[in-house]
This record gives structure tokens, sequence and C-alpha cells, in this order.
């Protein structure tokens, strides 16, 4: 059977890829990568903790999981107020400066 749990992290995924799809914004890519990251990381603590006798070594894996996704969150916000003092447009097509 399968688990709430499965279905909400594969209805993340899916969220998180219609907005790389759809979406042309740097913020929202990002986001959507965000979103991607934690479907990924709800699904690896439900397939870990699938096992018979979960013990505490899931502790440093979940530690891991969220000090990586801190990271993300500062990177993505340092991205966002430098691009904004600039005066960068967040169009992803528009920040290449090797476009021909």
């Amino acid at each position: 059977m399968i688990s709430f749990v499965l279905i909400a992290a594969v209805a993340l995924m899916g969220v998180a890829l219609a907005g790389i799809i759809t979406d042309r914004h740097f913020v929202v890519i990002m986001l959507a990568v965000e979103l991607m990251f934690i479907a990924s990381s709800i699904l690896l603590v439900y397939f870990f903790s699938y096992g018979a006798s979960p013990d505490a070594s899931a502790v440093p894996m979940i530690i891991s999981i969220w000090s990586v996704a801190a990271v993300e969150v500062i990177t993505l916000i340092t991205f966002y107020v430098y691009m904004k003092a600039r005066g960068f447009d967040f169009d992803v097509t528009k920040l290449s400066k090797l476009k021909w």
C-alpha cells in the first residue's frame, strides 16, 4: 500500500518540475530546485525508516539534510540580494553574457 508520505513527496516533485518548466524567473527556479531537494529528503527519510528497527543512525543523516537545505537558502538569498542591488534582470534567458 502506498503511504501518504510517498504521495506527498511525488506531488512536491511534480510541483517543482512544473515550476522549472513553466517559469523563467531565477527565484522561482531556485525555489523549485529547493522543493525537489525537500521531496528527495522526504523520500530518503521515508525509505530509511521503512526497515523493521530504525535506530539512532538516522539523526546524522537528517541533520546533514537540514544543513544542506539551510546552505541552499542562504545562497539563494545572497544571490537575490546581490542581483537586486546590481539591477540585474531575474529572467534566466537574460542572465547569460555569452549569448550570440
